[in-house]
């Protein structure tokens, strides 16, 4: 069966996919506007009127306002400064790929690194359990094949 374009974002064009994220937006916000008359009982009930009388009625806010708009201005900066680095590092690295994979390594080399043999090597990568021995300086002294007591 062929899949639904909404189970494909890529799909989507760019104005089906502000449209989706705007509808779910609207949404959401219609969901918490329903729970408004429960937060509000549980506010009265644990006294957070008194909350309400400091803030809007004795104009508490216009304090909280004025902190808001300074924590405002540094995000700003702080946001400001983090593109200004991004950009920086675009510019500097652009046409530069530098994370380019590792080339896989052969058995060969592995073998050669710890002093093995490879064809024993390969017999012990062929086995499900091994144990592997190692001396104080990071060699293989042993690989013993494990024969499970459990079936």
């Amino acid at each position: 069966m062929k899949e639904l374009i909404i189970n494909t974002p890529s799909m989507q064009s760019l104005w089906q996919s502000y449209s989706s994220v705007l509808i779910t937006f609207i949404f959401w916000l219609l969901w918490f506007f329903l729970w408004v008359p429960v937060a509000t009982a549980i506010a009265w009930y644990s006294g957070l009127h008194l909350a309400y009388f400091e803030m809007f009625e004795m104009d508490g806010f216009k304090s909280v306002i004025d902190d808001f708009l300074g924590f405002l201005q540094i995000v700003a900066l702080l946001g400001g400064s983090l593109a200004i680095w991004a950009s920086y590092n675009f510019l500097r690295f652009r046409g530069n790929e530098r994370r380019k994979p590792q080339k896989p390594v052969e058995i060969e080399q592995v073998a050669d690194y710890f002093d093995l043999d490879v064809e024993t090597l390969k017999q012990r990568r062929k086995e499900k359990m091994i144990t592997v021995n190692f001396d104080d300086k990071g060699k293989i002294i042993g690989i013993d094949k494990l024969v499970p007591i459990y079936k």
